[in-house]
């Protein structure tokens, strides 16, 4: 009864204390971190909450309007000094062009813009958007709110100002003053871009809707949005804020006493600030202390109302965990006592756990062991160790697990099976479920055929291997023993291969193909059937039509010293830069008919497609490719992930027709610049290779595309322009002298003197030396 006290109290007693030190570990450490932590990480979020506003104001409102003026001063289309002086009196469609673009850029942006406006401060005319031309008169009478800019722009050193925002009645003309308005901030620059206000020709100016700051603020600053406003470099109202008229002396008091970006606490509010860098203005934000106050003491209660939970349900737990420990401890140790037949008083409850658990664990330590060596994982390094080149000598539990699982069998063959996916096969498709390499496995040990023992494994590779074990009754179909007859022995291999592939072939998602290898008498020769097997096997990546591979033209092809013509494998690489895709896909084409074809070895017509892929790869990015999601395409990952060449074929042209597509894509769209790349490459080069092919190559395009171009652009034909540059060429250097007839040939790219006499003939009317010699005389 002591015994039993004693353990129920240190249960109790060790439950106890750990729930009471965790949890009040815990909690204090919580409290101080929420009460010391909570007030600062509040300042800090609402001061990057703020900063994030006012970057998204500066980027999407203020720089916005800058980039529309910008466009104006610098629009070709279009000469703004068309409205300066009284020009446009003689042309008014001119007016009316000019009204129309600026129409055009308010439209294009009708949530930020309001109206553009174009001022001639020499006549003193006005051309807006939207109310069309107003004179001196009629602005200084109708208009003298919205275009108080003019007067500021009159005498600013500066080329650009921004006024603050103000209410702008709807109808400027209308008699009534109580007539509706919106609030309009106007950002005002000179032109020509370059000049300052008062030396400007023209001014632009833009209205800007506060709308669109303000809906920015209040989708960002949701809890704050009435509390924001914004104040000019002179400390003047930019952006007003509803209720805080008051605000603003307490700002410019308390702002001398804070550093730029720590927020400014007053009397009621914590006020942070944020410049606006292209305005030269600033954000506020202000938010009342008892935000501040009611969230801390509102974590603060939560903290201790936790506490206060955890400590309790700790506590309740901490009994109801000790009592249910300690029922199952008192029944097992019954149990043990039972069972070892030891009385209450032999040895207390501690001990009797310890001894039973002892024994336990030599007992599961035996079991271990008897399941390890009987167990899959053994049988499947056994397999593997046989179709492997082993040297050591196999131990005797070895030895007893091969004897037991081939019995009396007398030839032994490794059979390999390729397998790759149906063309036909989706995933979604009524056939049935992808099909896995365990599947194919347990499907080939599933097989019964008389005399004929299978067992199947995955190599590390993928493939998979089956191990054929005869014994003297698999011949018995061709009334002798097959091992006395190699031809009846090649008539059994088949006829069971065949049987394979029925089976095999009842599979919805795979096709598979198969190769053996030599038979061998002992089970520790198997390494000698798997490779001989591996030299045939391999060539099923490039015969995917043919499901056995054992045809004796394999094995010359294996030994055989060939090599695939030049001309075929440059082919590929030479139509590249050509674009042309009816001819990389002959290439293409060709490459791999001479490797089906072929008397080639596998490693070897490996190794040439890894060279095309490589140099498709070095290609692309030597013109800066990228696959239209973006980034530069891993093609050998891809390579190396495909089953059989005509997957092979199918994805590089795939690959090739999207590459085209992009290229060309990309090409229409650089025509002008690609064209004149083109012809300072033949002003460069007039001495070199000239050819249409040859250019378009090094500025990367199709040559059918740069011919086009030339006729298209410039009205002539590629070989026209060519032919005209070299002679122009040939006329300035004899026009200069001091070179031979054949050197100014050579230089302007003709081998011989008498093509380049026809050609220059041709173009002046008489030959380079007549030419040469009228010019002496006139000199």
């Amino acid at each position: 009864m002591k015994k039993r006290n004693a353990v129920w109290a240190r249960l109790a007693v060790s439950y106890l204390s750990v729930v009471l030190v965790i949890v009040l570990s815990l909690c204090s450490a919580f409290y101080i971190y929420a009460s010391n932590r909570y007030l600062s990480e509040l300042q800090d979020r609402n001061q990057a909450t703020l900063a994030n506003t006012a970057k998204t104001i500066d980027s999407e409102v203020f720089q916005r309007v800058q980039q529309v003026v910008l466009g104006l001063a610098l629009d070709r289309t279009s000469d703004l000094r068309q409205f300066q002086g009284d020009s446009w009196k003689n042309h008014p469609s001119r007016l009316l062009e000019l009204q129309q673009l600026l129409k055009s850029e308010v439209s294009a942006q009708p949530h930020l813009i309001e109206a553009i406006h174009l001022y001639d401060p020499q006549s003193g005319a006005m051309l807006s958007s939207l109310h069309g031309l107003i004179d001196r008169a009629d602005r200084e009478r109708n208009m003298p709110r919205q275009t108080d800019w003019i007067e500021k722009m009159s005498t600013s050193e500066t080329g650009g100002i921004w006024t603050a925002s103000r209410v702008i009645a709807e109808d400027i003309f209308s008699e009534f003053p109580d007539t509706g308005g919106q609030k309009l901030m106007t950002y005002a620059h000179s032109y020509p871009f370059q000049s300052s206000g008062a030396d400007s020709d023209l001014i632009v100016a833009v209205d800007v809707k506060e709308e669109a700051v303000q809906a920015i603020i209040r989708n960002m600053m949701p809890f704050q949005y009435e509390e924001t406003w914004s104040l000019g470099a002179a400390g003047e109202w930019a952006i007003d804020a509803e209720g805080l008229a008051d605000m603003r002396q307490e700002v410019a008091q308390a702002e001398a006493r804070y550093e730029t970006g720590m927020p400014i606490d007053s009397d009621a509010y914590t006020i942070f600030h944020e410049p606006l860098p292209t305005t030269g203005w600033t954000l506020y934000s202000a938010t009342p202390h008892r935000f501040f106050q009611e969230q801390s003491l509102a974590v603060q209660r939560l903290v201790l109302a936790i506490s206060a939970v955890a400590l309790l349900i700790g506590l309740l737990l901490s009994g109801v965990m000790t009592k249910l420990i300690y029922s199952p401890l008192k029944r097992l140790v019954a149990n043990i006592r039972q069972l070892t037949g030891q009385s209450d008083t032999d040895v207390n409850e501690y001990g009797i756990i310890t001894t039973a658990v002892h024994h336990l664990n030599e007992k599961v330590s035996t079991l271990e062991e008897t399941l390890l060596a009987t167990g899959p994982m053994v049988k499947r390094n056994m397999i593997l160790k046989l179709l492997q080149r082993d040297q050591t000598e196999p131990s005797i539990k070895e030895r007893t697990l091969v004897e037991n699982l081939f019995g009396e069998a007398d030839g032994f063959r490794c059979l390999l099976l390729h397998r790759h996916r149906k063309p036909e096969f989706r995933e979604d498709s009524k056939n049935g479920a992808a099909s896995t390499r365990t599947d194919v496995v347990s499907m080939l040990e599933r097989m019964t055929m008389p005399g004929v023992l299978i067992v199947a494994e995955e190599l590390t590779d993928g493939k998979i291997a089956a191990i054929l074990a005869r014994t003297a009754t698999s011949g018995s179909s061709s009334g002798a023993n097959p091992s006395n007859s190699a031809s009846l022995d090649d008539e059994w291999i088949r006829t069971l291969a065949d049987h394979l592939l029925k089976v095999c072939g009842e599979l919805p998602d795979v096709n598979v193909q198969l190769a053996w290898g030599r038979e061998v008498t002992k089970p520790h020769e198997l390494h000698v059937s798997r490779t001989d097997a591996e030299s045939r096997i391999k060539y099923a990546y490039f015969l995917p039509e043919r499901p056995m591979l054992h045809e004796d033209d394999l094995a010359e092809r294996e030994d055989s010293q060939g090599e695939i013509p030049q001309p075929v494998l440059a082919r590929f690489r030479e139509k590249l830069p050509g674009r042309q895709f009816d001819e990389i896909a002959e290439a293409i084409d060709a490459l791999i008919e001479a490797m089906r074809e072929g008397r080639y070895p596998a490693d070897y017509c490996h190794f040439i497609l890894s060279n095309a892929v490589f140099a498709f790869s070095d290609y692309l990015k030597s013109i800066c490719y990228k696959q239209p999601g973006g980034g530069r395409p891993d093609l050998h990952r891809q390579y190396i992930a495909l089953s059989h060449i005509d997957e092979f074929r199918g994805w590089l042209l795939d690959t090739v027709r999207t590459f085209l597509a992009e290229t060309d894509k990309r090409s229409s769209e650089r025509a002008t610049d690609t064209l004149e790349y083109a012809k300072q490459y033949i002003d460069e080069h007039l001495p070199d290779d000239l050819s249409l092919e040859a250019v378009s190559s090094n500025v990367f395009i199709s040559a059918k595309y740069l011919s086009r171009l030339f006729k298209e652009e410039l009205g002539v034909t590629y070989t026209e322009y060519v032919t005209k540059k070299r002679m122009e060429t040939a006329k300035e250097r004899i026009e200069r002298g001091g070179a031979t007839i054949e050197q100014i040939a050579g230089a302007v790219g003709y081998s011989t003197p008498a093509y380049f006499i026809k050609k220059f003939k041709e173009a002046y009317g008489c030959t380079p030396g007549n030419y040469l010699r009228e010019n002496r005389k006139q000199a």
